[in-house]
Parts: C-alpha cells; structure tokens; sequence
C-alpha cells in the first residue's frame, strides 16, 4: 500500500473515531484517503461526516470493507469479533481498539495465524508494550497489573453493584477486584483494555489484575509489573481524559494517530 494513499474506513464515531478521522484529514492527508465510516447510530456517523473539512460517506460495514484498504475499528468488542472475521475474508488491514474481543474470544487469534488478515493493534495507554514483548521472547515468571481508578470510572458497573459496593460512598482506597484477565474483561468489559493489550503483547495465561478504587485519583492509573528470565520491567502510567469523552483515555487516541503515522513512516522506532 505503501507509495499511493491508503484508502481508509473507520467503524464507530465515537471520540476516538472523531478524533482519528480530523487527524487523518488534517496531518495525514498525503498518506491516507478517508473513503467512508460506520456507525450503528448513523446519527452519529452524520454529524462527524458534516463536522470534518471535507464531507465523507456514510457507508454499511459490507460497503466500506469492499470500498477501503484498511479498516480502523473504534466502536466495541462485538464490532472488532465481526470485523476481524469479515476483514479476514477480504485479506485486507484492521486497525483494532477494542483489543478486548481476543480475551473474550481466544479463538480469533489462532484464526489470524492463516495469515488473511493484516492486524495492527495500538498500545493504547500502555507505554510498556516493547518491553513487555521482548520479555516474553524468555520465560515470564510473573506480570501484575494493578489499575487505580476514581470513584466516577467505575459507576453502574453490574459487578460492582452486585457486591453492594456503591463507589460514591468511598471514602479510602480499597480494592474492589483481584483475579485473572478473563474475569477482569468479563466484569469490567469497558474500563479494562489496558489488561487486554497486556495479554497480547506477553501472551502470558497467568496475568494477575487487581483494580482499585481512590477517591483521591482524579484519573486512572496503571502500575504493571513484570519478572521474566531477561530483566524486571517496572512501569506506572497515569491517563488523562479525552476531552470529547471522560471515559476514553487520551493516550488510547495518542497511540493510534502515532501508529497511522509509523506505518507510512520511512523511520519506525520501537521494537
């Protein structure tokens, strides 16, 4: 694809698909065509269309896979299971946010080892990834991830309520979960894809996740811990915010726009 603009599609218009598409318009223009998105609110899909400088179509997910060399998913982990299925038939690229979809359906990655699809995932809000991947080149004895999160990160969560703990009345730091990245993702579906990415960079069954509640936190942090054959890899990140959407971290928009630009890179850094 490289040497001609990359004809490219985006699935959920949401703050991270808005953001994506202004920047692809606006700083990526000579390496990407914005050909087409998708919403399953189509409301949602207008408005982002008339808002950009130049208008794009509004397309059903069969059109926009045939019309598009790459697809840049941004809506759910149901959306990305489909995508990836669909986008493997067409032999095509799928850039995947929701990186949830392969803990909840393991099976997804044995089924891309066919080699049909061409699959980016961004390290999201995970600034570890190179050094957890190299790690798990060797023997991972151990890899922890303990999330902090305000009391506002995690309300109406099902899990939560089930247990009577009501996040408003938190008045200290405690920890709400402790088990593995299935139960994590299974329990808390949209506030757990760092744990996901985790899993993909080290490929490590034995993840132990841990969340708290801090109702001193303004915003999400992440502490990952990890002990391998080749080194200790220590790392805390703190997320900020989208300003589109409080519940979607800015470093998840970040990461992505930097994958669009390394692929068309002449210089890639990072392993």
């Amino acid at each position: 694809m490289i040497g001609r603009r990359i004809k490219v599609g985006i699935v959920g218009c949401g703050a991270i698909g808005s953001e994506l598409a202004h920047y692809i318009l606006k700083e990526l223009k000579h390496s990407y065509h914005l050909m087409a998105l998708c919403d399953r609110e189509v409301n949602k899909a207008e408005y982002l269309s008339s808002s950009l400088s130049s208008p794009v179509k509004i397309l059903s997910i069969e059109k926009l896979i045939k019309s598009c060399d790459m697809v840049i998913e941004s809506a759910s982990i149901s959306a990305a299971r489909d995508l990836i299925i669909r986008m493997a038939q067409a032999k095509k690229v799928l850039v995947v946010l929701s990186v949830g979809v392969f803990v909840k359906y393991p099976r997804l990655l044995s089924s891309l080892k066919k080699g049909k699809l061409t699959l980016y995932v961004p390290s999201g809000a995970i600034a570890a990834v190179d050094g957890i991947s190299s790690l798990a080149l060797e023997k991972v004895k151990s890899l922890t991830l303990v999330t902090s999160k305000p009391p506002s990160s995690l309300r109406g969560i099902p899990f939560l309520e089930r247990k009577k703990i009501d996040v408003s009345r938190i008045r200290r730091p405690i920890k709400v979960f402790e088990g593995n990245i299935k139960k994590a993702i299974k329990y808390f579906p949209k506030n757990i894809n760092v744990a996901a990415i985790i899993f993909l960079a080290s490929r490590f069954k034995g993840i132990k996740v841990v969340i708290k509640v801090d109702p001193f936190l303004k915003r999400n942090t992440h502490r990952i811990e990890v002990n391998a054959a080749g080194g200790r890899l220590y790392v805390e990140i703190e997320n900020f915010p989208s300003s589109l959407n409080p519940k979607t971290s800015r470093m998840a928009i970040l990461s992505t726009k930097n994958l669009l630009k390394k692929i068309v890179s002449s210089i890639k850094v990072g392993s």
